[in-house]
């Protein structure tokens, strides 16, 4: 998937994502949330059928990039658990 970084700073990352789609963006977001270094993260589109999604970090100790570092590599460790589970079950 492409982005573009639109603002990165040391505690403030706002990046463009070159899609209509908001799943991916907010995942991450809701991912974000959860680590206790993050002052805010979300995702947003200017309008929901058109624009592009845009994601938005802000921290308060931990460097934006750091961060979103953390939550890709915990959902990376979901969405293996979860393959997984589902390879791992036999068929009804």
């Amino acid at each position: 998937m492409k982005m573009k970084i639109l603002k990165d700073e040391s505690n403030e990352l706002v990046i463009e994502f070159e899609t209509t789609d908001i799943t991916i963006p907010d995942l991450i977001a809701s991912q974000l949330q959860q680590n206790d270094d993050v002052e805010f993260a979300g995702a947003a589109k200017d309008h929901p059928e058109v624009g592009k999604p845009r994601l938005v970090i802000k921290t308060d100790k931990r460097k934006a990039k750091e961060a979103l570092q953390k939550a890709l590599e915990e959902l990376d460790e979901t969405i293996a658990e979860l393959k997984s589970g589902v390879s791992g079950r036999s068929k009804a």
